[in-house]
């Protein structure tokens, strides 16, 4: 029977940026493995640093998907903990490692007999900065396997032990990310009239943008509107002539 803290602590020390995810695969094609060892209704493949496990059900009538996230964030980790992460500047601060704990241990559990309904346990990697389910999808990864119904939870540090909340209606966010460049005019910073200056721009972009969603989203619906980098000039005399959000 796995040792779902050990395996999750285990996780938390080898987080991986997406695609990257080379001791993380490993490392759970190695439970995995132990766990299907005698299955013969079990199939396992890989498609880059991502792993599907395919369980064929007795009398399947659908296939029903479950899946995790793998990847872990560039952040460094400064929580002091006996098994924080060994990789510099990258930590699992999103849950990611629990979401593979529970994961593994569901598998386990289906692995008890065989399955009525196909089932499909998906190891996705590069949630957090590549898509990674869509590159799959688009890549053919999935094959005949492809899930009827997918279903997937997050971590949430509000939450007691124990206890899970989900809704009827919107449960989690999808994101659509946005690169933006603003070009303007170079210029000494003595000299504003000379130059047009592409970070007063930008900076007032990413201030009125946030309109976008108190204007135009039903109030009783949910958006969000983040822009978490915004690059501008290299130094502090100058009119940089680009900035980036």
């Amino acid at each position: 029977m796995l040792d779902l803290i050990q395996t999750r602590r285990d996780l938390h020390q080898i987080p991986e940026i997406g695609l990257e995810e080379f001791k993380t695969q490993a490392y759970l094609l190695a439970v995995i493995e132990k766990l299907t060892s005698g299955k013969d209704f079990v199939q396992v493949r890989t498609w880059r640093t991502g792993i599907l496990v395919y369980l064929q059900g007795s009398q399947p009538k659908r296939t029903i998907g479950w899946r995790t996230d793998i990847d872990g964030l560039p952040i460094v980790e400064q929580t002091g903990l006996p098994f924080a992460s060994r990789h510099q500047g990258h930590m699992h601060a999103c849950g990611h490692d629990f979401h593979m704990t529970i994961a593994l241990g569901c598998l386990e559990r289906a692995l008890e007999e065989q399955p009525k309904n196909n089932l499909l346990f998906l190891f996705q990697p590069a949630e957090e900065n590549e898509a990674g389910g869509m590159l799959m999808y688009e890549d053919g990864a999935f094959g005949d396997w492809l899930p009827d119904q997918f279903y997937g939870l997050h971590v949430r540090p509000d939450l007691k032990v124990g206890q899970i909340a989900t809704n009827t209606h919107t449960l989690f966010a999808g994101t659509c990310e946005v690169k933006i460049r603003f070009k303007g005019k170079g210029g000494h910073a003595a000299f504003p009239h000379e130059a047009n200056d592409a970070l007063v721009a930008a900076s007032y972009f990413v201030t009125q943008v946030q309109s976008v969603v108190s204007r135009n989203v039903n109030p009783i619906e949910g958006a969000v509107v983040t822009f978490g980098v915004f690059q501008a000039g290299t130094t502090n005399n100058v009119h940089y002539r680009h900035s980036l959000s």
